[in-house]
């Protein structure tokens, strides 16, 4: 058996760039994986499987793009500055290298930077910085040479079990630091010094701009927002109303520029290039005939407006994956050859990797070339089937359309299903969801997009910018086509069960699963394939019923979230209920009930919360809950009965009493309660005293916050909001029993939340901040942190340590904390790293060994 070079080539190069990109922390096992791979290839040559230079081959390609990735990995570094310049406001030269990301008053921008101006003399810097703008944001395009003050930050993620770890991501996508600005109208905040891009990509920017302009413009903000996602590839103007209901129809897909946008808009210009061609005069086609046929001067003519799509949507992965397997293909024609889908693909995957070897690590990467490939092999699949049917031409002939359109769209259903059931794992992972709704719903939206709206806002893009229109031509047939789409998606994803909400599978099983799918399709014949099938099958069904991730026998476990600069906990009880104090905050562009609450909930297959308390109503505490309420049933929420004129305070008002949740205002006179073998008492605010009640300044508010004490066995927890010196005091002066083994450290260990009496009461064996990094209040203060020091409590941080959970059983306390699991490079010297990073694979470590 000989190999075939094509198929086997790309995935050496992937299977190298990962190993590359994993070398820096497992040295030593990638080369002895180097090794094996060496003489496994001996082997097969050996066997007579594959040729020595194929062999080589082979072997020579999964050594580049290990080296590749290793390379690229170490471009990655920290942004080349004077260790002064990071210390504070940097006055930066540098130019815009991607396509800037709009927004309703922001925008997001990468910036190559190259000089750092200072009063004696300007330093050569380089480096990649994502920049934030807000305020008046002037038209920027790629080439763009300009000036801007900012302080530099190297990028930071939350660390929380499971959590997306944005640094990292920023990281791989090549950006050092990340900085912001805000711009005022008149002032020097940000300047725009020069252009020295490409004249392309500064057209293609400039019409993009326009096109965004005449967007808004023209359309409601909820129908401009879809149409310059699938248009511009723009997807700053999308509401959270309108990102909810695609993902929960399954169509999510449809809000970003990809292959299927790709490939039916060519379908569209193909047959139309095509018909125009046929309907051309007998004299003129009889020249052109010697030289080409209608079929290949309509693909050449199809090739170039695609690629100017796919350039104005931004070039993402999986647009260049498409625009390549459509090269491919054009050139197959042009050439009088039969297209190979599945060479495409492999060329797509061979020039991508080579040209961005961490590329595999896109989630855009994964989901575009998973489909792709699942639609190759199912199509490989069905070869047979179709060879072994004994209806000749003429029988074919006389189908009606009927018939046609009844065997395509069962073919698009199961392709549906196939497509599905391939990237699964994927988007459980990634969305804590299974978007089996898209099953259906995509025969439906999917045609709807390609074959009319996407053409129809093309048409519209070309009419506005030749005739120079400050508005949309064309709205007024692109709107009601929009606010259609809107009804048919939000009606599927009002369907029962249509947003059903998964823990993320381990890596371990999404790897079992895919295993479990080739060999099924390898014996798709016997009956090990059957049943290779059906674990698979099997193995979804457990995702989908995410059964609870329960503490150990008899133990509470505490998790203390890295909201940043807010609160978040999770209570787990030995009996199983469980009870959520804040959520975190929440902005326009970014709700750490969506980001941070919900998954760890969904992760631990949380459905209901029995008990949701709201310490006080402010935005790092509270902003967060609004989600959690609407996505989740909750048995009682618990409030310090104030309440404030504030949106994000409405929110939540509104959504409690549409889900109708029963809100309790609570104080220390209300009863104890009992939460699955665990005592919960109120301690704050004073029934007796309401200390500040009526006041909303800030420390009032912090001083009335809900005070809860929980006790497990012999252990007790303290959850202390945001309270100060003077309710710390009240409570040390009451007679209330406040001696607990972990303290919530209140209002982020800033130096007015520490009473040393009230310390003294409590005693802590553990003391936990949630605090953000490099917050501008200086949170924890040194005063705090002395205090705790003194009282001989362990100290840990959010921003340092993560999320931090605490479980309390038979055995005492066990702290484990979420930067135990991530993987450290291996230094020289470190020769322990490696095993200790094997251990973090296997398991979180704990708080000692961090």
């Amino acid at each position: 058996m000989h190999w075939r070079p094509l198929p086997v080539l790309p995935v050496a190069l992937l299977l190298g760039a990962l190993a590359g990109s994993a070398a820096a922390y497992l040295p030593v096992s990638i080369s002895i994986v180097a090794v094996l791979v060496l003489g496994v290839l001996f082997l097969c040559c050996r066997a007579g499987c594959c040729s020595p230079f194929f062999s080589c081959l082979i072997f020579g390609v999964f050594l580049a793009g290990g080296i590749s990735a290793i390379l690229t990995d170490a471009r990655t570094g920290r942004l080349s500055m004077p260790a002064t310049a990071e210390n504070g406001k940097a006055d930066l030269i540098g130019e815009i290298v991607e396509p800037v990301r709009y927004g309703p008053g922001r925008a997001s921008a990468t910036v190559s930077v190259h000089t750092l101006l200072t009063t004696g003399r300007d330093i050569p810097v380089h480096g990649r910085i994502k920049l934030s703008l807000r305020g008046d944001v002037p038209p920027l395009i790629v080439g763009d040479l300009i000036r801007f003050q900012t302080i530099i930050r190297p990028p930071h993620a939350l660390r929380n079990p499971a959590g997306f770890d944005y640094a990292e991501h920023l990281r791989r996508s090549g950006i050092q630091a990340v900085g912001a600005v805000t711009i005022h109208e008149g002032t020097g905040d940000l300047q725009i010094l020069t252009h020295r891009g490409s004249p392309v990509m500064g057209a293609v920017d400039g019409w993009r701009r326009r096109l965004r302009e005449a967007a808004l413009r023209s359309l409601p903000s909820q129908e401009a927002g879809i149409y310059l996602a699938l248009i511009t590839g723009e997807t700053g103007y999308l509401t959270a109303f309108i990102r909810d209901i695609f993902m929960a129809s399954g169509t999510t897909h449809i809000l970003s520029i990809s292959g299927s946008h790709l490939g039916l808009i060519s379908i569209v210009i193909f047959w139309a290039a095509r018909r125009v061609i046929l309907a051309l005069p007998t004299a003129w086609l009889l020249p052109l005939s010697l030289r080409a046929t209608a079929t290949m001067l309509a693909t050449f003519m199809t090739i170039v407006p695609v690629t100017l799509y796919a350039l104005l949507g931004g070039a993402e992965v999986a647009t260049v994956r498409s625009l390549v397997m459509l090269g491919i293909f054009v050139g197959a024609i042009l050439a009088g050859r039969e297209p190979h889908l599945g060479n495409a693909l492999s060329m797509a995957v061979l020039l991508i990797v080579a040209w961005s070897p961490l590329a595999p690590f896109d989630l855009s990467f994964q989901l575009s070339f998973l489909s792709v490939l699942a639609i190759v092999l199912f199509v490989f699949s069905r070869r047979p089937l179709e060879r072994g049917e004994d209806e000749d031409a003429n029988v074919r002939s006389r189908r009606s359309v009927t018939d046609g359109l009844r065997e395509g769209t069962w073919e698009l259903f199961l392709v549906g299903i196939v497509v599905s059931l391939v990237t699964a794992p994927l988007v459980a992972w990634h969305f804590n969801q299974l978007p089996w709704m898209g099953v259906f719903s995509n025969l439906l939206i999917v045609p709807l997009v390609g074959f009319a709206i996407v053409p129809l806002g093309l048409l519209a893009c070309v009419a506005t910018l030749v005739s120079g229109s400050e508005g949309l031509v064309g709205a007024l047939i692109l709107q009601p086509c929009l606010e259609g789409l809107v009804w048919m998606v939000h009606g599927f994803a009002a369907l029962p069960g249509a947003e059903w909400r998964v823990a993320s599978p381990g890596m371990w099983q999404i790897m079992v699963f895919y295993v479990l799918l080739i060999f099924a399709f390898i014996f798709r014949e016997s009956w090990r394939g059957r049943v290779s099938f059906l674990c698979a099958l099997g193995l979804l069904s457990l995702w989908a019923i995410s059964l609870r991730d329960l503490p150990e026998q008899g133990a509470a476990r505490i998790t203390f979230m890295d909201v940043g600069q807010g609160d978040a906990a999770l209570v787990e009880t030995p009996g199983g209920q469980t009870m959520l104090i804040d959520g975190g905050g929440a902005s326009e562009t970014f709700d750490l009930g969506r980001a941070v609450v919900a998954p760890l909930l969904w992760n631990r297959g949380i459905r209901h919360l029995d008990v949701v308390i709201a310490t006080h109503p402010q935005l790092d505490h509270i902003g967060g809950l609004a989600f959690i309420a609407k996505h989740f049933e909750v048995g009682e929420f618990w409030t310090n009965g104030m309440t404030r004129p504030l949106s994000f305070v409405t929110a939540l008002e509104e959504t409690l009493e549409e889900r109708h949740v029963p809100v309790t205002s609570v104080s220390d006179l209300h009863p104890q309660r009992s939460l699955g073998g665990c005592s919960v008492t109120v301690l704050n605010p004073r029934g007796t005293s309401p200390m500040g009640l009526r006041s909303t300044d800030g420390k009032a508010l912090n001083n009335a916050s809900v005070v809860v004490q929980l006790i497990c066995g012999q252990t007790g927890f303290l959850f202390t909001g945001d309270m100060e010196r003077e309710a710390e005091a009240a409570l040390a002066r009451s007679s209330a029993a406040l001696n607990s083994a972990v303290i919530k450290v209140p209002h982020h260990g800033s130096r007015g939340a520490v009473h040393e009496e009230f310390l003294g009461s409590v005693r802590p064996r553990l003391a936990v901040i949630s605090v953000g990094g490099g917050n501008s209040y200086g949170h924890p203060h040194s005063a705090t942190l002395n205090a705790y020091e003194r009282l001989g409590a362990a100290v840990v941080r959010t921003d340092r340590h993560g999320a931090v959970t605490v479980s309390s059983g038979p055995s005492g306390l066990t702290i484990v904390c979420e930067t135990g699991s991530r993987l450290r490079r291996v230094k020289p010297g470190q020769g322990d790293m490696e095993g200790r990073n094997f251990s973090r694979l296997l398991g979180r470590m704990s708080c000692r060994d961090v």
